[in-house]
């Protein structure tokens, strides 16, 4: 089993002076890199820090699995950012800054060295954590998660769209999707009524969907694969055997990369394994955690596992070079907008560049041009790919666009931008001057000169010249580059913000891209 670094006393309690134990259930809150964290601390024994997934706050762990945890060690739960009672800003969602969230509230817990649990995209946190503070860790618990990068098996498009396209949907309607694809089928028909009473607990505190589509653009980002061999702590890999949303693959992967870790397949388990064997998950969890403490687990020579474990360069070339094979074969379906698998698509074709580029969501008005309205319909297809909401306004029916504009932008909770090429660039402003309090930004596209738009609005001038592919290539840097600006809509989910970032009112600001 994996040799532990030894920084201190593994078993020392926390180390503050203020006792840990016992603590009520209601949840504290400390100013975390830049972002209010909420955090809840119970039972007594060695520190176990509980990391929660996608889109979900603490509220969601199992209650027997907290309470049992809680019997045998000092269990820490937090609200990642985005969720819960935590700060909802629009930005600091990459799951490497997750991690110093992490950190932080270690740090501010004045615990040394602590277990470390992620389930899903806590997970991914979880990994991330260790990689950047590999002396923080006593032990590892991986659940349902991957590591990401272009080997991972990426969720099919029909369940990835079950898990992110809930515009305009309650927080209840958003959970009774979602949860068709992370319990397993013979699980919701035996405990519906427990399902029921869980979707309750977790929409009490409903994540806004900026927030949803920021954890999960970071998660789709999300590599650690390459890390994975150098990581020198006790890890138990834990999957459902009919998980549909993280492939049990993945969890296989993972454990055959981290040195000595232990896997464990659940059977007749879906993606919420917790939930639907939450005893048997408690038993593993606490024995191979308890077996840390007390010296139990074998140890293996560092330097020797390391040069065993070096990831193979000829391999690694091989499986970059696939994706991109993938992509290829199926170009003419997703620019076509059917049969493509979005996620994995998106992901893999990323890998041209060698890094992953996801979109956070934000609505893209399209205005085409007379005689550039197919290859625009294309571009539409290729940014919801990359997990934008793209939508194409005909410029000859005023009232269309106006109807159209406003039910987009107000569904989602969130300024748009609008992208035309330079030779529409005056009728495109006419649409941004009817809506200034609903765009944020406008993207020239073929701007071999600068033409003017509107003031209060930011512009960005792309200068190459027009064609599908050049528009494919440049405009998502350019997106990326676009903060989220939030609006007021009634019956909306309010985010909360601090240390300024709040929206703000958009200002003129010409930003040029090659």
């Amino acid at each position: 089993m994996n040799q532990q670094r030894e920084t201190g006393h593994a078993n020392d309690p926390p180390k503050t002076d203020r006792p840990l134990a016992g603590r009520p259930n209601a949840m504290r809150h400390a100013d975390i890199n830049g972002t209010r964290i909420a955090y809840g601390v119970r039972g007594s024994g060695p520190p176990l820090v509980l990391i929660m997934g996608y889109r979900l706050s603490s509220l969601a762990w199992p209650t027997d699995f907290i309470e049992k945890l809680a019997e045998r060690f000092t269990v820490v739960i937090l609200d990642n950012r985005g969720t819960g009672e935590s700060d909802k800003p629009t930005a600091g969602y990459e799951i490497s800054n997750m991690a110093r969230d992490v950190c932080g509230l270690v740090d501010h817990l004045e615990i040394a060295r602590a277990n470390i649990l992620g389930y899903s995209m806590g997970g991914a946190i979880a990994q991330e954590f260790v990689r950047q503070f590999p002396d923080r860790v006593l032990g590892l618990v991986l659940c349902a998660t991957m590591c990401g990068g272009p080997r991972a098996t990426y969720a099919s498009s029909s369940v990835v769209r079950v898990m992110r396209e809930h515009d305009g949907l309650t927080p209840e309607q958003i959970a009774r999707r979602i949860w068709t694809v992370t319990y397993s089928p013979d699980y919701l028909e035996r405990h519906r009524e427990l399902a029921e009473d869980q979707m309750r607990r977790e929409i009490a505190a409903p994540t806004p969907l900026h927030a949803a589509d920021l954890q999960f653009q970071a998660f789709a980002e999300f590599d650690c694969s390459r890390a994975l061999p150098g990581f020198r702590v006790p890890t138990l890999v834990l999957t459902g055997d009919q998980d549909k949303l993280v492939a049990p693959q993945n969890s296989k992967f993972i454990a055959s990369l981290i040195p000595g870790a232990t896997l464990v397949v659940i059977p007749d388990c879906g993606h919420r394994m917790m939930w639907e064997a939450t005893d048997e998950c408690v038993e593993m969890v606490a024995e191979f955690l308890a077996g840390i403490s007390e010296g139990r687990r074998d140890m293996i020579s560092g330097a020797a596992d390391a040069q065993a474990n070096q990831p193979d360069v000829t391999g690694g070339f091989l499986y970059l070079l696939t994706p991109v094979v993938d992509v290829f074969a199926t170009w003419p379906l997703m620019l076509a907008g059917v049969g493509a698998d979005t996620m994995t698509v998106a992901r893999q074709s990323v890998y041209f560049g060698g890094r992953a580029q996801f979109g956070d969501g934000k609505p893209i008005i399209l205005v085409p041009q007379f005689g550039s309205r197919f290859e625009f319909v294309l571009l539409s297809n290729w940014l919801k790919v990359l997990g934008y909401r793209p939508v194409t306004v005909d410029l000859s029916d005023g009232q269309s666009v106006v109807d159209l504009v406003r039910s987009v932008i107000e569904r989602l909770g969130r300024k748009a931008v609008l992208v035309a090429p330079a030779s529409g660039v005056r009728a495109a402003s006419a649409v941004v001057t009817a809506h200034k309090h609903l765009i944020s930004d406008i993207v020239v596209l073929n701007a071999s000169d600068h033409p003017d738009v509107p003031a209060g609005v930011r512009a960005h001038f792309i200068t190459a010249g027009w064609s599908l592919v050049l528009a494919m290539a440049a405009l998502p840097p350019v997106l990326r580059k676009i903060q989220i600006q939030l609006i007021e809509v009634a019956g909306s989910v309010a985010p909360m913000t601090i240390n300024g970032s709040a929206p703000r009112l958009a200002h003129q600001e010409n930003t040029h891209h090659g």
